[in-house]
């Protein structure tokens, strides 16, 4: 069977060479991660939350509805896109790996400056900086798991490589 450059395997059967238990793992994370954030943001936008403002003493805000929109934007948005690309996009897997550190990072370094700021220690905060981690580590395991699986023949008709390199595949 002769494939024409440029395409590749289904959704599915590709994702069986790209997306590994690990890969799933980070998906649900990140899924968990950005629902929580654009929850609590709009929670605290809004104040349902009632949260001092005394709290706020040492951050440029006056009111929760500027911290609750960053956490938006700088946690539960990109959440959402990291994990869209490991499980929704026909991309290369590299891009849901960098997702997911970033999106790891993203969260430790929340956290560090949340305290730094407010200067106040609440008990979810550790346990959010170890979801940051898990998504680190699991991002990681992914890679690894993808650098030990063999790469398809050149002759393969349905390849897994990039879409890159698929597309720049000599046509027969």
């Amino acid at each position: 069977m002769r494939s024409t450059p440029g395409l590749r395997r289904p959704l599915t059967i590709a994702a069986g060479y790209r997306r590994t238990w690990a890969a799933a793992l980070l998906a649900v994370v990140e899924l968990l991660v950005a629902y929580q954030a654009i929850d609590g943001g709009l929670a605290l936008a809004d104040d349902r939350w009632k949260m001092p403002r005394e709290w706020l003493q040492h951050t440029p805000f006056d009111n929760w509805t500027g911290p609750g929109l960053v956490l938006i934007a700088a946690i539960g948005v990109p959440h959402a896109l990291a994990a869209l690309a490991v499980v929704v996009l026909p991309v290369d897997a590299r891009l849901g790996i960098l997702g997911g550190l970033l999106s790891g990072a993203s969260l430790v370094a929340w956290i560090g400056i949340q305290t730094a700021l407010l200067q106040i220690f609440f008990f979810l905060q550790p346990v959010i900086v170890v979801l940051g981690i898990i998504e680190i580590c699991l991002a990681i395991l992914w890679r690894c798991t993808l650098s030990r699986r063999p790469v398809p023949r050149p002759d393969d008709p349905y390849p897994t490589r990039p879409l890159s390199a698929a597309s720049n595949r000599d046509p027969e």
